[in-house]
């Protein structure tokens, strides 16, 4: 009875959303509207779905957890499946596999959200303009652009409330004000903490393709009009509501961007920390110069601990208490530590495919318990015969047996299957593909 209650009460939620109705107009969305073609082509690619009455709604506030899923279709679709589990929606919600995808890119870094994206009520509530700014300088400097500092001081001199933008946010927003995706106000001020919405969000994502080369549109990019600032395009002229986003559209369901597909998982860092390339035998270099310096040493803590790679993986879990995984101490720490010494700390970090078999040195590992929740975290070392037991791994890890910030090379990781029932092992790469 409760299972037949549930599901009633789940079809009554689901009665007010659709199924998206690919390459159609929307009634609320007329040819002439400002925002027209970019909404259509951020339709028929997936990026974007509507109601089930035919509309858009595109001055409804659009929440970050629906940005994060349009971004994510639109740049990177061909990695959003594999974060599609059963764990990373439980922890993250239905929008955890493209939220995942845009964290492990690193392009959730510097906005007000990087360490909350598994908070329901943040990730449900509206994007500011300083967010989105933001989230697309990240992709541009992801996708390997960059403006110029003269084009960036010019914008910031039109930009009338400049002196206002927190600093963490003027790279970001001098960008992409400079290359024309997000525009100001008519009195000159770019006003960061507005809400952002729906329609604004799909010109946005439209412009930044064109720019980087991910054709969702064919038209020019002088064809999608109207100023991006927090003004709705309605007649009414009334301003989104930032207490009530728009939860209707985007459900994590929604068709692929099949025609966009970008499949490049090229690592932000090209070499290692010592300049050679990124190969087996050079980590294993390094990691064997780091053993003759740092083996059996307590280091104290780490004090790039918060800036390290490693975050970008290590925030998306956390322990049966709900608590994430310090990179300053203990054996966060040191396996922040030991990678940043490798890739140093602009590596992006990506799932290794074929699990345990396939990890290199130098990789990530993260230990979690059959809940999936966060147990241990150390670096491969290398692979041997150990025990009688052959192609078995060996760590780098601290806090081995309470040692606090010791680190202990060659440290025996068991075949999760066989030796730990239940426990299992995640790895996470900065090698290139």
């Amino acid at each position: 009875m409760k299972k037949f209650v549930s599901l009633v009460l789940a079809l009554i939620l689901c009665t007010g959303l659709s199924v998206p109705a690919w390459a159609a107009d929307f009634t609320d969305v007329p040819a002439e509207h400002a925002f027209h073609d970019a909404i259509l082509d951020c339709s028929e690619k997936g990026i974007v779905g509507g109601y089930d009455d035919g509309t858009f709604r595109p001055t409804n506030t659009v929440a970050k957890s629906h940005f994060c899923a349009m971004l994510a279709r639109a740049f990177y679709p061909d990695q959003i499946s594999e974060y599609d589990t059963d764990f990373v929606k439980q922890n993250f919600g239905t929008f955890g596999p493209t939220t995942q995808t845009l964290v492990n890119n690193k392009i959730l870094r510097g906005t007000s959200f990087q360490y909350s994206v598994s908070d329901m009520s943040t990730m449900g509530s509206g994007i500011n303009r300083y967010d989105m700014a933001q989230m697309m300088a990240n992709i541009l400097t992801e996708k390997g652009f960059s403006v110029s500092e003269s084009d960036k001081d010019a914008a910031a001199a039109k930009i009338t409330d400049y002196a206002d933008i927190p600093g963490q946010y003027r790279d970001a927003v001098t960008s992409v004000y400079a290359l024309g995706m997000i525009g100001g106000y008519s009195d000159g001020t770019f006003g960061g903490d507005g809400m952002m919405n729906r329609g604004q969000a799909a010109v946005v994502i439209y412009r930044l393709a064109q720019y980087v080369g991910t054709e969702t549109g064919t038209g020019p990019e002088t064809s999608v009009s109207g100023d991006l600032s927090g003004v709705p395009e309605n007649p009414a002229g009334s301003t989104p509501s930032e207490t009530a986003p728009d939860t209707s559209a985007d459900p994590g369901h929604s068709k692929p961007n099949s025609e966009a597909p970008e499949t490049s998982e090229t690592p932000s860092v090209s070499t290692l920390t010592n300049g050679e390339a990124i190969t087996e035998e050079n980590v294993l270099a390094i990691l064997n110069g780091l053993k003759s310096q740092w083996h059996k040493q307590d280091l104290g803590t780490y004090s790039q601990g918060g800036l390290s790679a490693i975050r970008s993986v290590t925030n998306t879990y956390v322990d049966n208490k709900g608590l994430r995984l310090s990179t300053s101490r203990a054996c966060g720490g040191g396996a922040a530590r030991v990678f940043d010494a490798v890739f140093g700390q602009n590596a992006t970090l990506r799932p290794v495919s074929g699990g345990y078999d396939a990890a290199h040195p130098g990789d990530l590992l993260i230990k979690v318990d059959p809940n999936g929740k966060l147990m241990h975290a150390a670096i491969v070392y290398n692979r041997g015969n150990i025990n009688g037991i052959a192609n078995m791994l060996t760590t780098i890890d601290a806090n081995i047996n309470g040692s606090g910030n010791k680190l202990i090379f060659g440290c025996p990781s068991p075949d999760p299957i066989k030796y730990e029932l239940g426990y299992n092992y995640h790895f996470y790469t900065a090698y290139p593909n």
